[in-house]
């Protein structure tokens, strides 16, 4: 068995276990757009008159910013707006303009904004129109069947419900019963909606209580769990994922972040979607760190998210039989690693099933990014699927195969390096000499750092493998390739789990979790898969082998 076809089997099988057991896991490719002009954050991204735009938000030196963007012809152009609409609300209308209002007032995420505009996208340009009754940000707003807009949240400073007509304005028109920063905002009739959110105006733990434009607030005990409604504080859009008339779905997480499921909203009836399996959390290495609402296409709905090493996740639910009964399907579409990919950028749906990003930050408000992807999940590459959707004994049987022979893949990989000094001479003798040279040398600076327990070190990736010995990735991956016969991740895992085998060996009384921590995985679950992956057998099989 050579080299590539080691890796190949490793590479299958750390995909297969990657999302968890259960769930389907699918390779996608990313595009690249050129960069916007503006770097941004807290903006709008939208798809409209058949361009993407980008709307508002703060730029570098967390500056907010009065302008906008439209990509036509394979470029950005940059418009003016009147005002700039930080963490504003973003409406698309039924006449097909843009609503913008609010945002914060200056620079540093300070202050509340009276500011109102449209934006005709037909003609790339900006109008004013009267100002909200009170400051706000971190607001949202919804368009009633009878034109009517109504605006609700704020941020550091008192809520209220207010209305806008054209006839009279925006009109305060009731008190809220707790006070809200990016709430949802979802009709249940013609005349009437419900206002509601996981966290109050000071980014605290809301109280659970819903309000109705028309009718008194009520408690809803799932706001009140551990089950809370994602808050759309990534960009100026808050629209929830529509599944059908007066019928919402919405992300869920817990008090530590943690995603955790998907609730359904249909008119004031709270409740939680019936999943086949747990949302995927660990990815291909490391967490998986869901940021958007759910964007809705089809049957399906998409959770967008990131890991550390630059990877995008496309989390895609089949919601359709959860609403009869049974239980949502999910499958986990993943990129390689992206240049400069952000956190909390803008994301929306495009009406051919792909899906846009631009804009966000990496970690800080004050260095926002510029770039822009678009993601096809409908071009992905299977590249293992442990779901329900195996359609015979066969493929079942090329899975578990697959799984046995991730052990006997990493054997042979550590035999070669073993017989050939840590180098596999028959594929090195195709490079030039100066390549494997430095291959050689970088390796054994890398081997190392493993076997002084760098593997250890929870979240480690290759980028920080590189900044150790003052190096790239590139080089790093080539050499780990060439004098290991895998990927890094692979050769990262093989460290782990001898130690953990050695740990199960010498220390029997040693809880699993605790063996799992000390190794370096992220969680009890990931070094069950991976240890399962590598050996074929779970620890006590493995244990009692020995």
């Amino acid at each position: 068995m050579n080299k590539r076809l080691t890796c190949l089997i490793l590479f299958l099988a750390s995909a297969f276990s990657a999302a968890g057991a259960g769930v389907p896991t699918v390779k996608m490719e990313a595009r690249r757009l050129p960069d916007l002009n503006i770097p941004r954050m807290g903006h709008a991204l939208l798809y409209i008159n058949g361009e993407l735009t980008v709307i508002g938000g703060h730029t570098t030196g967390f500056i907010p910013t009065a302008t906008a963007e439209f990509f036509k012809d394979g470029k950005w152009t940059v418009i003016p707006s009147l005002y700039t609409h930080d963490n504003g609300f973003c409406l698309t209308l039924r006449d097909g303009n843009v609503l913008l209002g609010g945002g914060l007032s200056e620079a540093f995420g300070v202050g509340q904004s009276f500011s109102v505009e449209r934006y005709l996208p037909a003609e790339h340009s900006f109008e004013p129109i009267p100002i909200l009754d009170r400051r706000r940000a971190a607001s949202s707003a919804l368009e009633m069947e009878d034109g009517t807009i109504l605006v609700s949240g704020n941020w550091y400073a008192a809520d209220a419900l207010e209305l806008y007509s054209a006839t009279d304005g925006f009109v305060t028109v009731k008190q809220t019963a707790e006070n809200r920063s990016y709430p949802w905002i979802l009709p249940t009739a013609p005349d009437n909606a419900i206002i509601f959110s996981a966290v109050d105006s000071w980014g605290k733990r809301g109280q659970g209580r819903v309000d109705r434009l028309h009718g008194e607030p009520f408690e809803e005990t799932l706001l009140r769990s551990s089950a809370l409604p994602m808050c759309s504080d990534a960009n100026a859009q808050r629209n929830p994922c529509k599944i059908g008339d007066y019928d919402y779905l919405l992300l869920t997480h817990n008090d530590s972040l943690e995603f955790n499921g998907i609730m359904r909203i249909h008119k004031e009836d709270f409740s939680m979607l019936e999943l086949q399996v747990q949302i995927p959390l660990e990815g291909v290495n490391g967490p998986i760190r869901y940021y958007h609402p759910l964007l809705g296409h089809g049957e399906n709905a998409w959770a967008f998210g990131t890991d550390t090493d630059g990877r995008a996740y496309l989390l895609q639910i089949g919601y359709k039989p959860a609403l009869k009964g049974g239980k949502a399907t999910l499958k986990l579409h993943y990129t390689d690693p992206l240049e400069d990919l952000p956190m909390y950028g803008a994301c929306t749906m495009l009406p051919d099933g792909r899906i846009a990003l631009a804009g966000g930050i990496d970690g800080s408000n004050y260095k926002p990014y510029a770039s822009a992807y678009i993601f096809d999940p409908n071009e992905a590459t299977l590249v293992a699927d442990s779901g329900s959707r195996v359609r015979s004994a066969g493929m079942v049987a090329g899975i578990l195969a697959g799984l046995a022979l991730a052990g006997l893949g990493w054997w042979l990989a550590h035999r070669r390096k073993k017989a050939h000094g840590g180098l596999s001479v028959p594929d090195q003798a195709e490079l030039p000499e100066p390549q494997i040279q430095r291959d050689r040398d970088l390796f054994e600076r890398v081997s190392a750092l493993m076997e002084d327990g760098l593997y250890t070190q929870k979240g480690l990736t290759i980028a920080d493998l590189a900044t150790a010995l003052g190096t790239n990735t590139k080089y790093i991956s080539s050499c780990i390739n060439a004098g290991a016969g895998c990927s890094f991740l692979d050769y990262m895992n093989g460290y782990r789990i001898r130690f953990a085998q050695k740990k199960l060996l010498e220390e029997p009384q040693m809880r699993i979790s605790d063996i799992a921590d000390a190794a370096g995985f992220a969680s009890e679950s990931a070094f069950y898969r991976n240890f399962k992956t590598v050996t074929g057998f779970t620890p006590a099989e493995w244990l009692k082998q020995q």
